[in-house]
């Protein structure tokens, strides 16, 4: 049976660097603070906001939450957005999706000031992230990445499939593999013969929100499988990759929920206090 890659243990260890970050700046005399977000009602997006509250008060972060009504004009965000910007209070923002279907069309992340771009969302972080500069990277990524160097699983020189392409994991995911020196595959709905492409992974990374879509005919043997989907079946959380029939066959693999998702969160945590650590050496 394979080696089940759990998120806990590198949630905790990251953990602890931001408590004691954290406890630096507030003996500077300021907390640091994450505004979230909202436009219009969404319960799923709410439901994330609070998960994220829960962690953040536990690592004695500060959250704001601004809620914009559902018509927001595009002018009209956009000066909300510059004047978060020019907000000191105000470390990082996260901006909640879905947003309203006119936002969404007009892309109106890309409005989210680049140097509080906690997500890294926003053109100049992942343009910054394609030219292979320090910036903001993704937080579900980069949860990827820290989970493989916890459990010392090499990247480099990796026969890597990662099936998914959104701007926010199965891209960015792609580039950050590939400044590590692996051999990456992307793979997507267009894809003939998905079988074929992930028989050969190494390691194979699933992020496309479709609930079993990897069976077990469709890994390596001993190959490693990190599942990053998130879909509520009957009730339950689950992942893109039938856990129960795959985990019999290869080496490793990460469990929905309780793998990369409990990881995501202390990424934030980081990414917020680097947009501290940026702005305090651009002041």
């Amino acid at each position: 049976m394979a080696k089940i890659l759990y998120g806990k243990n590198v949630a905790e260890s990251l953990e602890e660097k931001i408590i004691e970050k954290v406890s630096e700046y507030t003996e500077k005399g300021f907390i640091p603070t994450l505004c979230v977000v909202r436009v219009g009602e969404n319960p799923e997006a709410e439901a994330y906001s609070n998960s994220i509250e829960k962690v953040f008060k536990k690592l004695g972060i500060k959250i704001n939450k601004i809620n914009f009504e559902e018509n927001i004009s595009l002018n009209d965000f956009i000066n909300e957005m510059n004047s978060l910007g020019r907000n000191k209070d105000i470390h990082g923002i996260l901006l909640l999706r879905p947003l309203s279907q006119d936002l969404e069309k007009l892309k109106a992340f890309q409005y989210i000031p680049p140097s509080k771009d906690v997500e890294g969302i926003t053109y100049e972080s992942l343009g910054k992230l394609i030219a292979g500069e320090d910036t903001f990277f993704p937080c579900t990524p980069q949860a990827v990445i820290e989970l493989l160097d916890f459990y010392n699983i090499p990247i480099e020189g990796r026969n890597i499939v990662v099936v998914g392409r959104s701007i926010s994991v199965g891209r960015p995911l792609s580039l950050l593999l590939l400044h590590r020196n692996a051999t990456v595959t992307i793979c997507h709905s267009k894809t003939i013969d998905l079988k074929f492409y992930t028989r050969m992974a190494d390691i194979l990374m699933v992020a496309v929100g479709k609930p079993g879509i990897i069976t077990e005919d469709m890994v390596k043997e001993n190959g490693i499988v990190i599942d990053i989907g998130t879909n509520v079946v009957d009730g339950k959380l689950v992942g893109d990759v039938d856990f129960e029939r795959v985990k019999d066959k290869v080496e490793a693999i990460t469990p929905v929920p309780g793998g990369v998702g409990v990881i995501t969160t202390r990424i934030l945590a980081l990414n917020l206090l680097k947009a501290i650590e940026k702005n305090e050496n651009r002041n």
